[in-house]
């Protein structure tokens, strides 16, 4: 069976202030013996916009600059939290084996696996077989708008491609299929996006199975994420685009065990509504380590103490601070992002609200998200529902910690299936709701269009 996925991130909202290039999108800048760039620069010096130089996770930042970048708890935390944390750890960090639990069938052996240094393992090469990291989300057709995906029959609701004994559950392989394009100034780029092949344990998958591709993201973030109140999530969805600025951002609505409806906040669709439930999640499918939550073929494995230690550990890891806030470019850079519209999904502030850690309350954070859904269109379409985001439905990425990717990881592999090698080409990705951001991208200056690029590689 081979399918064609489409894959994530979102980006939108109104062209408003005087750094844009000639044309619908703003005054004329063009054509002037001063420089786009130049003269964006001086504007910019002027009235910086307060979210670049604000400290992205407020107390909680860190300021390391390494490999480590995403591994450091909440800098403002105390010893108990820190302890906590520490266990949480431990957890974390432990290699799992059959007798621990793994299996039968898998796809690693321990959160650390995928989540490298607490980033994320790198998109599969050109004709490779899947390996540790990324992981195909499989379902079957039908389910509601508050139901989770159906399991494929046989196969559950993740492809493993490991197994404690026997032959995997799936053989997965990539290729790559490649996308020209052109800017109106005519410099060209090249998009790719995955088409995948998979054969199963017993042949063919059945006819309709729904795949997608996806990689881990990384860790450091979702944590204060989990305390943004639900309240404000609410209050800045626009599902019926009142306000006519072309963005929709919908609330994920997922019920809990009690029937009680929850904002979905986590995951590339926003498929879970908070830590606990998403870590039991990649437990069960991911590792075959069963918990109350979910359990798995061996049973309860892991306790709900551990689980819930597992999630303040990624609640509690500090967030990496934005560089280079003083260079010229990247201030023009996140000018020019606020004015074609990116903010209108990507928000820069949040807050978080009360919380069982007195030092994570009330913090002012700059995640650059929304946390709702947004129509990508079908370039990022990957035709798999789940709950109520279509399959051309992704939550908004938060943009913090993404420019020390390569110097966590050694690769900047983006969007939610890996394809984009680079900012650059994952805004190009965005359509739909982002279209007309995108366009505006286009048709700036390359000067312009690399000063974004220093900004969201500054985060």
């Amino acid at each position: 069976m081979i399918l064609t996925l489409f894959g994530v991130g979102c980006s939108g909202g109104t062209p408003s202030a005087d750094l844009l290039p000639d044309g619908d999108f703003g005054v004329d800048t063009i054509g002037t013996p001063e420089s786009d760039l130049e003269r964006s620069t001086a504007e910019a010096h002027a009235d910086a916009p307060l979210w670049l130089v604000e400290r992205a996770g407020d107390a909680t930042t860190t300021f390391e600059v390494s490999e480590r970048s995403y591994n450091l708890s909440a800098r403002n935390v105390g010893l108990a939290a820190r302890i906590r944390f520490a266990d949480g750890d431990e957890i974390f960090e432990t290699f799992f084996t059959p007798a621990s639990g793994l299996g039968p069938d898998y796809n690693s052996d321990g959160c650390t696996t995928c989540h490298v240094n607490n980033g994320r393992q790198g998109a599969p090469l050109d004709g490779a077989y899947l390996g540790v990291g990324p992981v195909v989300h499989v379902s079957r057709p039908g389910a509601g708008a508050l139901e989770a995906p159906f399991s494929l029959p046989g196969y559950g609701a993740r492809l493993q491609t490991y197994a404690v004994d026997g032959e995997a559950e799936a053989t997965i392989s990539i290729l790559w299929e490649y996308v020209e394009g052109q800017y109106p100034d005519g410099t060209t780029y090249r998009l790719r996006r995955p088409v995948v092949s998979v054969v199963g344990r017993d042949g063919m998958l059945p006819v309709g199975a729904e795949l997608s591709l996806r990689i881990p993201p990384q860790v450091a973030g979702p944590g204060l994420l989990e305390f943004v109140p639900e309240s404000d999530i609410v209050a800045a969805a626009d599902p019926d685009d009142i306000d006519d600025d072309g963005i929709s951002g919908e609330v994920q609505w997922i019920l809990d065990a009690d029937g009680t409806p929850r904002v979905g906040r986590h995951g590339w669709k926003a498929e879970s509504f908070d830590l606990i439930h998403q870590s039991a999640a990649a437990l069960a499918e991911d590792i075959g380590i069963g918990t109350s939550i979910n359990p798995a073929v061996g049973g309860i494995e892991l306790g709900d103490d551990d689980l819930a230690d597992l999630a303040f550990y990624v609640e509690a890891l500090a967030i990496p601070a934005g560089r280079s806030i003083d260079d010229p470019t990247v201030i023009a850079g996140a000018n020019l992002f606020e004015s074609i519209g990116c903010t209108g999904c990507h928000t820069p502030r949040q807050r978080t609200g009360k919380t069982n850690t007195p030092e994570l309350d009330d913090l002012v954070i700059y995640p650059f998200t929304d946390l709702l859904l947004h129509d990508m269109g079908p370039g990022l379409a990957d035709g798999r529902a789940v709950f109520a985001a279509s399959g051309s439905e992704w939550r908004t990425a938060p943009l913090w910690g993404v420019g020390l990717l390569d110097e966590v990881n050694g690769h900047l592999s983006l969007l939610h299936d890996g394809r984009a090698r680079s900012v650059e080409e994952a805004i190009l990705w965005h359509g739909g709701e982002a279209r007309r951001i995108t366009d505006a991208f286009m048709a700036l200056t390359a000067e312009q269009r690399a000063a974004i690029i220093a900004f969201v590689e500054s985060r």
